[in-house]
């Protein structure tokens, strides 16, 4: 007999029961992260026009789902393409699906130099198909970066509405600049 198939139905109906039952964001992100695992072993579980950056267009962004406590969104990196330090304000749950991203994670502390923050890196990971990454409070400070020459397909799963969110993005040189994420291309 055949294992049923786990699809991107499934994974909201399993995301919306932990979000709504665990109050904890580790365990949250803990407790998505295999299920984010599965999903993400078949791509097609992705709508296909999901997984593909807009003609033109740089980034692709996609919202698969919008609840008050949770979102799952498709997110398409074109080559080279780079977010710089950015915070979440939230748990985050990331899986690769195609090719790679490389993520460099950050210690941030505000202020130090000269009311400039210092960022200290603490890892650097190259993510590949099947790679799932979990942000946490105290631990969601990254840069993403696709090193390669094609585009980078990831599912990304947060606790709060990205959009409209007050967040922090930071320079190179630790200049704090206000980060409000666009809308998606489907809503």
């Amino acid at each position: 007999m055949a294992a049923a198939v786990y699809a991107l139905k499934d994974f909201i109906a399993d995301v919306d029961r932990i979000a709504r039952d665990e109050p904890s964001a580790h365990a949250v992100a803990e407790r998505v992260s295999p299920l984010l695992t599965r999903l993400i072993a078949r791509p097609e579980s992705v709508p296909a026009e999901f997984r593909r950056r807009p003609e033109g267009g740089k980034r692709g962004r996609y919202m698969l789902h919008r609840a008050p406590h949770f979102n799952v969104v498709s997110v398409i990196w074109g080559p080279g393409e780079t977010a710089p330090a950015h915070n979440h304000e939230t748990w985050g749950v990331i899986g690769v699906i195609e090719n790679e991203i490389e993520e460099t994670r950050y210690k941030v502390q505000e202020g130090v130099a000269g009311g400039r923050a210092t960022l200290d890196v603490t890892r650097v990971m190259r993510h590949r198909p099947g790679a799932v990454s979990c942000l946490v409070p105290g631990d969601e400070v990254h840069r993403m970066h696709n090193p390669t020459a094609r585009d980078t397909v990831e599912i990304h799963v947060y606790g709060k509405d990205l959009v409209g969110l007050p967040r922090k993005t930071w320079e190179p040189d630790g200049r704090e600049k206000p980060l409000v994420s666009p809308k998606y291309l489907n809503c």
